[in-house]
């Protein structure tokens, strides 16, 4: 009860201070404001997706979970059921569709995504950008064949699954000189591996590469390192909507730090 109502607290105070659209006065970021952020529609390709999710969510079956990460406890194999795995780790609908407008918007053909799970964000990210590629990682075995389905029971083509550890991924995916568009890194949720992830895919990154560090509220751990991101010197812009911070690295940009309500 304690952590629901301090992270209740949080979301209180930063929807008091986040920002409207109105206050913002750099042009890259009210545009984005403008044309993504509020921009928010069900739209009936989404259909696929959410019935994906809801026969998810609604599948008691049990599987063996292993998290690397300060999920659901290290890396010892736990039983779960889909549904729990499902309703814990796929982003809420709201956000999901954000991921979709993002990538349809930038339509980077170089995508990343460190956390697959069940697969439901990856499709937001493929479905966005279905020119573009999306190389997603997942650790656990189990949690990763629950995605290799998603992606054929829904026909996804531009989606890659690598079952690895995060750190032997990235040296895998990475040492083939790779340059990414989109990073959207979910995963483990502890700050110094966060940071590290942040690091090795900055290497690899072009001026307008976009970063989304997800869950930047989910603990102290992580929100110090949302506060080490914001002050890292090749970061010009970042955008904070609470369950996720935006990055930005273009040099043309003014180094500023953002709240948007969203």
């Amino acid at each position: 009860m304690k952590s629901k109502l301090f992270f209740a607290w949080r979301y209180l105070a930063y929807y008091l201070s986040a920002q409207s659209k109105h206050d913002i006065h750099s042009p890259f970021v009210f545009d984005l404001v403008t044309n993504v952020f509020n921009k928010d529609q069900r739209l009936a390709i989404f259909n696929p997706i959410e019935q994906r999710r809801r026969k998810l969510l609604n599948d008691k079956s049990n599987i063996s979970i292993r998290d690397f990460g300060a999920g659901f406890g290290g890396t010892v194999y736990q039983q779960r059921t889909v549904g729990y795995i499902t309703s814990n780790s796929s982003k809420p609908k709201k956000y999901a569709r954000l991921l979709y407008r993002l990538t349809h918007y930038f339509k980077p053909k170089v995508m990343l995504e460190l956390g697959t799970s069940v697969g439901i964000s990856a499709m937001y990210h493929a479905l966005g950008s279905e020119t573009g590629t999306l190389i997603t990682v997942e650790g656990c075995e189990h949690t990763s064949a629950l995605a290799n389905q998603t992606f054929a029971e829904l026909k996804a083509t531009n989606v890659v699954v690598v079952n690895d550890e995060f750190d032997s991924a990235l040296n895998n995916i990475l040492s083939e000189n790779v340059v990414l568009d989109y990073v959207f890194i979910d995963g483990n949720h502890r700050k110094e591996p966060t940071l590290k992830y942040f690091e090795r895919c900055l290497k690899q990154s072009h001026a307008k590469t976009i970063f989304i560090i997800d869950d930047i509220n989910w603990s102290e751990e992580m929100r110090e390192a949302w506060q080490q991101i914001k002050q890292h010197a090749q970061v010009k812009i970042t955008i904070d909507l609470f369950m996720m911070g935006l990055v930005f690295i273009n040099p043309d940009l003014s180094k500023e730090n953002f709240k948007i309500r969203f």
